[in-house]
């Protein structure tokens, strides 16, 4: 199976070379998006298993991205980051289309155990089920 691809929607540059370099030492395939077109660009051109979005992205423009991603790619698991623990932006993002809300400062080993999870639950309900084959019985 093809490593997964994940989109990264921020514009602070520590965040994105630090998740960039975590998912790729991690076997992902990490893209980045500097801004709003680049992102629905990259969602129309190419498949990805999952977005990472900052609710702070340019002048707060990162849940209203997810929202037209959502009407691209309803089943997109998206991850949105908080600067701060807000119930009203928590609720907000997750009304949205956001699968977790995560604040800032970013934790490895939370941000790879909620990736996991997400693309874990996303295969697993994209995957053919198995069916037993039963002999056909003989009247």
């Amino acid at each position: 199976m093809p490593p997964a691809r994940i989109l990264i929607v921020e514009d602070e540059r520590q965040i994105v070379d630090t998740l960039r370099d975590l998912f790729e030492q991690h076997g992902y395939e990490a893209e980045v998006a500097l801004n709003k077109q680049v992102a629905l660009t990259i969602l129309q051109e190419r498949k990805m298993d999952l977005l990472i979005i900052s609710t702070k992205f340019q002048e707060n423009q990162g849940i209203e991205i997810l929202q037209e991603v959502k009407k691209q790619s309803q089943y997109l698991p998206a991850i949105v980051i908080g600067d701060q623990k807000s119930k009203r932006t928590e609720s907000y993002a997750i009304k949205a289309g956001a699968s977790v809300f995560i604040i800032k400062p970013l934790e490895e080993r939370i941000v790879l155990q909620t990736v996991e999870r997400l693309l874990d639950s996303r295969f697993k309900i994209a995957a053919p089920k198995k069916t037993k084959a039963y002999p056909k019985s003989k009247k």
